[in-house]
């Protein structure tokens, strides 16, 4: 988990909290572990949003939350591989637009299959155009 400011901190939660109003949520069920919270695991691993079928624990999709902060070569080895080599769902890295080319070339450097979803920060620190590939 990054050692983020709080800044970084409460907008790495803002945008857990946009996400998961943004998801499917007649097909999913959601659960969130903003900040340092443990309130649904997958094993001994705390990614920051999980989606399971409506109804049943089969996880189908993690999401993991990064700031401008925290896209760099040691959360990529030590946590983005681990969720990307021991949990069984597609995975996602929602990380700010104007970094995906970053995390694109970090995730092929240490050798891990992933999605990308992106958002964009107004000047006033909200968070908006949330999109998923």
């Amino acid at each position: 988990m990054a050692n983020r400011n709080y800044y970084n901190q409460t907008l790495h939660d803002n945008v857990i909290n946009s996400a998961s109003r943004f998801i499917n949520t007649k097909d999913y069920d959601i659960y969130v572990n903003p900040s340092s919270q443990k309130n649904a695991g997958i094993g001994e691993l705390y990614p920051d949003i999980i989606l399971t079928d409506k109804g049943n624990k089969t996880v189908k999709f993690i999401i993991e939350v990064e700031t401008t902060d925290s896209i760099n070569l040691f959360e990529a080895t030590n946590q983005w591989k681990e969720y990307a080599n021991r949990i069984q769902a597609s995975f996602y890295i929602l990380i700010p637009l104007d970094h995906k080319i970053k995390t694109e070339q970090l995730c092929k450097q240490v050798g891990i299959s992933v999605r990308f979803g992106t958002y964009e920060v107004d000047i006033l620190g909200n968070v908006s155009n949330i999109i998923f590939e």
